[in-house]
């Protein structure tokens, strides 16, 4: 029976739980499914990496390996942003942990000036999607390869816009020189980003590579697609 003064005791006789335990309770399932999640986007990626191995076409080889690294980056994204309790997430401490992925996973030399700017965990992870991108192509393109060359990522708010730029100190942008490939699957992500977070990308050379990443901070999480689809001739 329900007690008069214990509106919470409901159903406690008959096994029911008081509702701050089911809340709990329900916090601890989805720390649970973002801890399964994540592993299985890793456990993903390794099944790719084995395939490549059996794999004798150095394109295909390198198109698996290379999904294999997104995949990756992914899971690990998820698993900070499933440690962070509320739904807005501090780019300063995100982007500063994103550096040390990009460093572990390309051997670039990162370092990230952020300011603690708060925005909604999509966005974050959009954001992040778009670094990660850059930094493979900056690993595959900027530099002789070996070579442990800088990415420099920075981050400030500009009004009401947020201003991310992501650069190297590499070979730069010339069209004799390697760089971003306008067909190529990284940009098309980077530029699918872009659209989906009603931003502006800007490349330039700047003693290297440098992309301008500006968008809109919302004041509310913003409602985008997951797709990366191209844009109908209708947007």
């Amino acid at each position: 029976m329900t007690d008069p003064a214990r509106p919470d005791s409901a159903n406690d006789d008959l096994g029911g739980k008081p509702r701050n335990g089911r809340t709990a309770a329900t916090a601890d399932e989805r720390r649970e499914l973002d801890h399964r999640l994540a592993n299985s986007l890793q456990l993903a990626a390794d099944f790719l990496i084995f395939a490549q191995l059996r794999v004798r076409d150095a394109e295909a080889r390198t198109v698996l390996i290379e999904t294999a690294e997104r995949l990756s980056a992914v899971g690990q994204m998820h698993r900070f942003l499933s440690l962070r309790r509320g739904p807005e997430v501090d780019l300063a401490a995100f982007l500063a942990e994103l550096g040390g992925l990009i460093g572990e996973s390309t051997g670039l030399v990162c370092d990230v000036h952020a300011e603690p700017v708060e925005v909604p965990g999509e966005m974050a992870q959009q954001l992040a999607i778009a670094v990660n991108e850059l930094a493979m192509n900056a690993a595959k393109h900027a530099y002789p390869w070996g070579e442990r060359g800088p990415l420099h990522i920075a981050c400030r708010r500009s009004g009401e816009r947020l201003r991310l730029i992501v650069a190297d100190e590499g070979r730069g942008l010339g069209e004799t020189l390697a760089g971003p490939r306008p067909g190529g699957l990284g940009m098309a992500i980077v530029q699918a980003v872009v659209r989906q977070l009603n931003g502006h990308l800007e490349a330039t050379n700047a003693d290297g590579a440098c992309f301008t990443l500006t968008v809109p901070l919302p004041t509310a999480a913003p409602r985008t697609s997951r797709s990366f689809a191209p844009p109908s001739d209708h947007d």
